[in-house]
């Protein structure tokens, strides 16, 4: 199946430290591959690397086959790459629909047709009941989905989502998990990291494993949880690289 995203011998270098190290996989289109990894293993690098918010030293990263080179965030979203944050920060004075309504108008001048745009991502993500609610009244789980809709107002072919399940409600896990199958099943690729590791093996249709700034395992999602590696990273290991 065509790759829709690559990451090829990708490495980031902070001073001394190492935070990735030739990090390579493709992702193929209407996948839903996920990243896991104990903290301090890479992961939110490698976001920013393929977003263009870090610099990397060496490598290069392809959306659908061209290099996104030294592209900035905002040049690469309109490409169609776009991610969410693990802790979202929405514009407290706006309402919910108006805060999906300037991220849609990243595609348009029209401020009407944003505005049907929003109104559309955020009924994709369960929130319709609450458009003309002030966001800073907004619960976690909602800051969550409201950070979704945003991101689906700029129509993207891949979705990076960073930590989609942190803060949701437990009797809610369920329900984002649908919604994210939905959001795929509608032609958008999804990256998701998770700490959440039961709800991302019933989702994932591969798992990519990290470790300080390592991969160490890519497969099939109830592979990469049994490897011995990743198990090992997740004790402390330091020597789980060889």
């Amino acid at each position: 199946m065509e790759a829709v995203l690559e990451v090829r011998d990708v490495s980031v270098r902070f001073g001394g430290l190492n935070a990735l190290s030739e990090v390579s996989f493709a992702v193929r289109r209407n996948e839903i591959l996920g990243i896991v990894g104990p903290n301090g293993a890479g992961k939110s690098t490698l976001f920013g690397v393929i977003c263009g918010d870090v610099p990397r030293n060496t490598g290069d990263v392809l959306l659908s086959g061209k290099s996104l080179g030294t592209r900035s965030s905002h040049e690469i979203a309109r490409l169609g790459l776009v991610r969410t944050f693990q802790t979202p920060r929405p514009f407290s004075s706006m309402s919910f629909v108006e805060n999906a309504t300037i991220a849609a108008l990243t595609r348009t001048n029209d401020v009407r047709a944003a505005r049907v745009e929003a109104e559309q991502a955020i009924a994709r993500v369960g929130l319709s009941h609450c458009l003309d609610r002030p966001s800073s009244g907004a619960s976690t789980g909602q800051r969550k989905r409201l950070d979704i809709a945003r991101a689906l107002t700029t129509r993207p072919q891949v979705l990076l989502l960073d930590e989609p399940l942190g803060g949701v409600d437990p009797g809610s896990i369920a329900e984002v998990l649908d919604m994210l199958r939905q959001i795929r099943d509608q032609g958008t690729t999804l990256v998701v990291i998770e700490h959440n590791l039961e709800a991302l093996t019933g989702i994932a249709d591969r798992l990519i494993a990290m470790t300080l700034g390592r991969k160490i395992a890519d497969g099939p999602a109830q592979e990469v949880m049994r490897d011995e590696r990743l198990i090992r990273a997740y004790l402390g290991d330091d020597d789980v690289a060889a």
